[in-house]
């Protein structure tokens, strides 16, 4: 006999000893399952998971859509109060300016000194002649 001749024999050997020890233990073969299970309920179910998929997508996609909108209106809003902004601040330039203080002074009735007087900070010195500024003196 050869190796392979054998090797088969001591295989079928093992199998049948296998199945006197599986006998010996209390367990049967079972019948294999003639019926089978029925396809009406696993379609339902499939098709109800996709129509649930479907209608989150369009609903997700309106919100999506919905939201688009918004934000565009807000991007407006947001580049019209960035122009306003601008403005205001050109405008608190100007104002803020030496020439129209001078103006609003003026204005006032604040006319500018003829000689100016300067105090010394470290030792609290007054530097020049103080004098009063006559009203409608040149600037």
């Amino acid at each position: 006999m050869s190796a392979r001749g054998t090797a088969a024999a001591h295989a079928g050997r093992a199998l049948v000893a296998r199945g006197h020890e599986v006998r010996s233990a209390g367990l049967r073969l079972v019948a294999p399952v003639r019926q089978r299970a029925h396809k009406a309920p696993f379609v339902v179910v499939l098709l109800g998971v996709l129509g649930l998929g479907l209608v989150g997508l369009i609903v997700m996609s309106t919100l999506m859509q919905a939201q688009s909108f918004q934000l565009s209106e807000l991007s407006r809003e947001a580049e019209s109060l960035q122009i306003q902004r601008q403005a205001l601040e050109r405008e608190l330039q100007d104002l803020q300016s030496p020439q129209s203080l001078a103006k609003k002074a003026a204005d006032d009735g604040m006319v500018p000194p003829a000689t100016p007087v300067f105090l010394r900070l470290t030792d609290g010195a007054v530097i020049g002649q103080p004098i009063p500024a006559e009203p409608g003196g040149a600037p």
